[in-house]
């Protein structure tokens, strides 16, 4: 067994990985196929992350192959594929019992607060495997978790977006935007040509740099947040509009409060996703989904993973296990 731990050198290691346990009743052991790295990965890995540092067995985004289920799961059977939802939620808590499970008070997250799922063989709480329907390939479903992310991001803003400014192309602003390819219009703002092009091509109205100046919108999502992007969006945002902020900031940020005030202007956060979301985006994958994915590579090449997302004009960089079932 082998694990894929970010160091506290800030290098990539292959590491040997402790057996799992058999799977208790409520659980089921998976075989990892794909993990995608995010840029909240990234950030653990250089250590510029606010709230985790490594060590940590890294990966959150995963599809995984079924190998064994206990006697009272029912999510899952043995040689399904599943995505697994890394948000730990209690279900107990007000949170959890209204369905907002990404507001779980006791949360933590697969990869950060809790050992991630780059092992070949880990056990789950079986509730957080949601199966993947019949045709979605492995690449595909794990592109899930940050879909979820862009469906929930789009269902924080009104139901009427108009017209819409997503101000980063990464992976997360492409997420958004494959959500909101319905609004009446979209300019896309990002300053890698590549990243631009793909917009275009995953059906942005209009794609700009950072140096042009965008069109007045209706809903803004910032997928970078921070203090240039988010005045960028209160600027471009209408009076009566809302402005949802997507990215992670990495400390607090100076907002245009005089502006926000003065126009009614709503701010809204997005965290994560819930369940509901990760079924949504396996029920329907957006077309063009698998695009995002520039890069696939062994388990046994994750530092040249890691490095590859260094390239700005990389996506999404997957790592691969064999497929138990392949």
């Amino acid at each position: 067994m082998s694990q894929i731990v970010l160091g506290a050198d800030g290098a990539v290691h292959l590491e040997p990985a402790p057996p799992p346990p058999a799977p208790g009743p409520d659980e089921v052991l998976l075989a990892p196929v794909r993990i995608g790295i995010c840029g909240s990965d990234v950030h653990v890995l250089r250590k510029v992350h606010p709230f985790i540092a490594p060590p940590v067995v890294t990966g959150h985004e995963c599809a995984a192959r079924v190998l064994a289920a206990g006697a009272a799961v029912t999510s899952c059977a043995p040689g399904d594929l599943v995505v697994v939802n890394p948000l730990y939620s209690c279900g107990t808590c007000p949170a959890c019992r209204r369905g907002a499970t990404n507001l779980c008070s006791h949360a933590k997250v697969m990869g950060f607060a809790l050992p991630g799922l780059a092992r070949d063989r880990v056990v789950v709480e079986g509730r957080f495997c949601h199966r993947v329907p019949p045709g979605i390939p492995p690449r595909l479903a794990a592109l899930t978790e940050p879909l979820a992310v862009g469906r929930h991001a789009v269902g924080r803003a009104p139901v009427n977006l108009g017209r819409v400014l997503i101000v980063g192309g990464g992976p997360v602003g492409l997420a958004v935007l494959l959500a909101a390819r319905h609004a009446e219009h979209v300019t896309l703002v990002e300053p890698v040509r590549s990243k631009r092009d793909l917009a275009a091509a995953l059906g942005a109205t209009r794609v700009i740099t950072p140096d042009e100046t965008p069109p007045e919108v209706d809903t803004a999502f910032d997928c970078v947040a921070a203090a240039p992007t988010l005045a960028t969006a209160a600027a471009a945002t209408v009076p009566g509009g809302t402005i949802v902020v997507v990215g992670v900031p990495r400390s607090a940020t100076e907002l245009a409060l005089p502006r926000l005030q003065r126009w009614e202007i709503d701010v809204r956060g997005t965290g994560l996703y819930t369940g509901a979301d990760i079924d949504a985006v396996l029920a329907d994958p957006p077309a063009g989904a698998e695009r995002l994915v520039t890069a696939d590579l062994p388990a046994d090449r994750a530092a040249d993973a890691f490095a590859a997302t260094a390239d700005p004009d990389q996506i999404k960089v997957l790592i691969g296990w064999p497929d138990p079932a392949a």
